[in-house]
């Protein structure tokens, strides 16, 4: 396990974002899509994808159930 020095914040939160995209694109869910039907703005999910923001995990559930998948296969990720 990374000590607190040796975590990378910036780098796990990419890699979460690479991951939510994945799976978004893979459900067939654009961007606006899942912010029409999540009820968020578009902001939300661009900034989450890219790795800016450290979501909630009330918004990462509200995601996961939105385009029909498990929340813990999008936190299934390295």
């Amino acid at each position: 396990m990374k000590s607190e020095e040796d975590f990378d914040s910036k780098e796990y939160l990419l890699k979460f974002g690479e991951r939510l995209t994945k799976i978004r694109k893979s459900k067939g869910y654009s961007q606006d899509r899942l912010c029409n039907e999540a009820g968020f703005s578009r902001g939300t999910v661009s900034k989450i994808e890219a790795g800016k923001v450290d979501p909630q995990l009330t918004t990462l559930a509200r995601i996961a159930e939105t385009i029909g998948v498990p929340l813990k296969k999008i936190l299934d990720f390295e």
